[in-house]
């Protein structure tokens, strides 16, 4: 059985069409961040975010931060004798937030009309933090996030969302990520959805502590309780994203853990464009018998590395240096 695994395609959904287009599975998991920005422009999510901004401090001032943004609004504007400043920032902002989920349910609609139409195998979907919950989509049906399904030998689990809040996406209709450090295993809704589900793989936008979720300055930001429950159960793979820059693979406790790197085009924050598009091709049976590290570019399928288990533990095999060379 073969899996393709990308990640983080941020609205890069022409390429995700080339992708099932060229390349033949049994399952395709396409996981978060699905979209990048739920407007059609970046100045329209910069003024956006400026918005958010201003009743993040107004939230902030009046001690209501257990409320969702959108929630402390409405309610902030039932309230008389506000300033008409307010009041008007405050109707923009529930106009401008229901504008974002027509234009985010569009693209969702788009990538299922994508996966539907191009693929011959299974195509199952995760949100990550710039996406809305996919139950409210077109995406439904393939939604990964506390579900489970079967295909072939593999039992399919997935968590998404991430922690923190992310700039530019209405908090209403995100994934409320209830899986972060701090958060005991009985109280934590990841672990106890897989302890139910018993998946052998495992697909979370957020990564396991310790494992591809170093992030500068604040150091190791993964799961602690996702990291638990692969020590202390047999899960085959572990399929994680979030952080671009944390790619590869890490073998822990019979548990290989992926992250391919992002498969859409990415700007960074000194604006150079970092263009993506990589992913893992996973050959399985009853176990996994080799995983090739690939790139989508030009048009065409490029071998960067294969990694297959020999009697030390896995062997890895540079085929593409250059390119490879450039990822790293």
């Amino acid at each position: 059985m073969k899996l393709i695994y990308v990640t983080d395609v941020h609205g890069s959904f022409e390429r995700v069409r080339e992708l099932v287009r060229l390349v033949d599975a049994h399952v395709f998991i396409v996981a978060g961040d699905l979209v990048d920005i739920p407007f059609y422009t970046v100045q329209k999510t910069k003024r956006y975010h400026d918005l958010q901004s201003y009743f993040h401090a107004l939230r902030r001032k009046k001690g209501h931060g257990d409320m969702n943004l959108e929630d402390f609004v409405d309610e902030l504007l039932e309230q008389p004798d506000l300033p008409e400043e307010t009041v008007e920032k405050g109707n923009r902002y529930r106009y401008e937030t229901m504008r974002a989920r027509e234009i985010l349910i569009k693209h969702y609609r788009l990538l299922d009309n994508i996966l539907g139409l191009s693929t011959a195998g299974k195509a199952y979907c995760l949100p990550g933090n710039h996406d809305m919950d996919l139950r409210h989509t077109r995406l439904r049906d393939r939604d990964l996030h506390l579900r489970c399904f079967e295909a072939g030998p593999l039992r399919i689990a997935g968590y998404g969302g991430a922690g923190g809040t992310t700039p530019g996406i209405p908090e209403r209709y995100g994934v409320a990520y209830r899986a972060g450090i701090g958060i005991d295993e009985a109280s934590n809704e990841m672990f106890r959805f897989f302890k139910e589900a018993r998946p052998n793989v495992i697909v979370s936008h957020h990564p396991a502590y310790g494992i591809h979720d170093y992030a500068s300055p604040l150091g190791e930001t993964g799961s602690l309780a996702l990291r638990n429950y692969c020590a202390r159960h047999p899960v085959l793979l572990c399929l994680t994203g979030h952080l671009h820059d944390q790619w590869g693979l890490v073998e822990e406790d019979d548990t290989v853990f992926l992250n391919p790197s992002h498969f859409g085009e990415v700007t960074q924050p000194d604006g150079r464009v970092a263009e993506g598009g990589y992913f893992y091709e996973i050959e399985m049976d009853s176990g996994i018998v080799e995983i090739r590290h690939r790139k989508l570019a030009g048009g065409a399928v490029h071998d960067l590395v294969v990694h297959v288990r020999g009697s030390g533990g896995w062997e890895q095999k540079v085929l593409d240096r250059d390119r490879y060379g450039a990822l790293l």
